[in-house]
């Protein structure tokens, strides 16, 4: 058995995996309450502190991550509506195998600590976990969802310092507030709960001041920031490089759309922009964005081509460009020099690849410059390394957005009046930090985000998507402009400030002027250099595991 001793300790131990798994859970959006995560670990490592089998060490850490998982990620199998048997197994199976992702982290930890002592892992731990979460941002199995800084979207003035170390440098700041909470809990269990005893005072201070040091820098950086409801202005030159930028929340039913005429979905859009701009007559947009895959069928091929000379023509009427969402169909001239993943016509041998991109569609602009999403939910939208395990291409959801190829350039769009340059952010890759930095350190003024987030009914995934963009915002000081089907949509300041947010599964337009900043005007470390911290965790971790085996190995030859 995992659990192997008195049955009294296994259900101690289980008790507080599953409170380190419930505070995890509750620690993030839509609760408010992120300071759980600076202690939810504790009980954890209370429970591996008294084990040394590792196969216990890892079950009770899945118990945890797997109590973690269900509260946090419950969504992600449309249960409130139970429609999609797709989407319920695929739910399923991402809370009940994502948490032995954690085995790396905390098998690593442990490992540590048998062999170096609790001290040594326990001051490891910070570094193996970023090390963990930024991995995990790497491959294309990646799912940097549950990253722990995560958590703390809600409190502005302690996210101001992702501008310089990114998101992960909260998850880096969380992990020491569990290992200094840990000693403490552990000192007061020793030599009980005194305050007058020196460690446990110095422990003390040390929590409080870690907890604080944010929070006060936030603060000083807050103080620069302008006031709300007015347009950040980083300098009195860029004081004129504003932009209009407008929104069209549909509220379609993200399953019915792929049923009903494309025409007629396009038609709704167009009768909404320019119900928007007739409403803004004194403040037009220069730009309305249109949400992920707003226009469900592939409108740049050939055959579409009316179709899409009727939208130009009529947004030429309106007199805006719009930046939709649609499919990509790109098709191979050599079906040789096709990727295995890339799909067949079964009649004809020809090859192609669909992209889920989107488009900026611009009166008087014959050329329409798209983006492919080039971040992937694993398996809903493509099976990873698809094209090494091309015959997995079965396991594909069902509602016109599977099996989609990876966009390979992150492109900057420039709007041609105003000359405004942005990028379009698709769905989940707002919640890749480094990997928003590449579209502004190519020039990018503000960021848009398109996506759907329709799928979930009114439960969490919604509130983590929308709070996850906070940290963009603040990470490369721009504005960010979301536009979601049937929300939240909304604008973000450079300091995490949300204007205008909609309300889930409404019908409605947005309209508001937001700065353009350039890498001239404002560019923040984060931005310069990324994910630095997480990279140095990488190889402290890399260093210490190292000279942990050469200790054992060295150990063993002494013997």
């Amino acid at each position: 058995m995992i659990f192997k001793q008195p049955r009294e300790e296994t259900v101690r131990r289980l008790s507080l995996s599953v409170l380190a798994g419930v505070m995890l859970g509750f620690a993030f959006p839509p609760s408010h309450f992120g300071i759980l995560a600076c202690f939810g670990l504790i009980p954890l490592l209370v429970v591996l502190d008294g084990v040394d089998r590792t196969r216990a060490a890892l079950g009770y850490t899945y118990v945890a991550m797997l109590i973690f998982h269900i509260i946090t990620l419950n969504w992600t199998g449309g249960y409130a509506h139970m429609n999609d048997p797709y989407m319920m197994i695929a739910g399923a199976t991402t809370m009940t195998v994502h948490p032995l992702f954690y085995f790396a982290p905390i098998g690593a930890y442990h490992f540590v600590r048998k062999r170096a002592g609790t001290l040594a892992a326990l001051l490891a731990l910070p570094f193996l976990w970023v090390a963990y979460e930024y991995s995990h941002t790497l491959s294309e199995w990646s799912f940097p969802w549950l990253s722990l800084g995560n958590t703390q979207s809600y409190d502005l003035s302690r996210i101001q310092i992702v501008s310089v170390t990114g998101v992960l440098g909260l998850s880096f700041w969380i992990l020491w507030m569990n290992v200094i909470g840990y000693l403490l809990v552990t000192s007061f269990q020793t030599k009980g709960i005194n305050f007058k005893q020196k460690k446990n005072v110095v422990l003390i201070a040390v929590l409080l001041a870690l907890y604080v040091s944010p929070m006060v820098y936030g603060a000083f950086v807050l103080q620069g920031a302008p006031p709300m409801a007015q347009p950040i202005s980083p300098t009195t030159e860029a004081s004129n490089s504003l932009i209009t930028v407008g929104m069209v929340q549909s509220n379609v039913d993200p399953w019915e759309k792929w049923t009903k005429s494309g025409f007629e979905t396009i038609n709704m859009y167009l009768g909404m922009t320019d119900e928007l701009v007739k409403s803004n007559a004194g403040h037009k947009p220069d730009l309305v964005l249109w949400p992920e895959t707003a226009i469900p069928y592939s409108i740049l091929q050939p055959r579409n081509r009316l179709t899409l000379d009727l939208l130009r023509q009529r947004l030429s009427e309106i007199g805006v460009p719009v930046l939709s969402g649609f499919p990509y169909s790109f098709f191979y001239e050599d079906s040789t020099k096709a990727p295995p993943s890339a799909k067949r016509i079964q009649s004809t041998g020809e090859r192609w690849d669909a992209y889920n991109a989107t488009g900026l569609i611009q009166p008087g602009v014959d050329d329409v410059r798209w983006y492919g999403k080039m971040k992937m939910v694993p398996i809903a939208e493509r099976v990873p390394y698809a094209d090494a395990f091309y015959y997995f291409d079965f396991l594909r959801w069902g509602v016109g957005i599977g099996g989609w190829q990876i966009g390979r350039d992150t492109v900057v769009f420039e709007e041609k009046k105003t000359g405004a340059k942005f990028c379009s952010l698709i769905c989940y890759e707002s919640v890749y930090p480094e990997f928003v930095t590449e579209f502004v350190k190519r020039g990018a003024e503000f960021i848009t985000i398109v996506t759907i987030d329709s799928w979930w009914d009114h439960m969490s995934g919604a509130y983590q998507h929308h709070q996850y963009a906070i940290f963009r915002a603040v990470e490369n000081h721009r504005w960010v402009a979301r536009c979601a089907v049937g929300g939240f949509s909304s604008y973000i300041d450079p300091f995490g400030r949300v204007y205008d947010k909609t309300e889930l599964f409404s019908q409605t337009n947005l309209n508001r002027t937001i700065q353009r900043i350039t890498n001239a005007q404002a560019s923040t470390f984060y931005t310069r250099h990324g994910d630095w911290l997480a990279k140095i965790c990488v190889l402290v971790s890399a260093l210490v595991l190292l000279s942990v085996i050469v200790r054992k190995y060295s150990n063993r030859k002494m013997k």
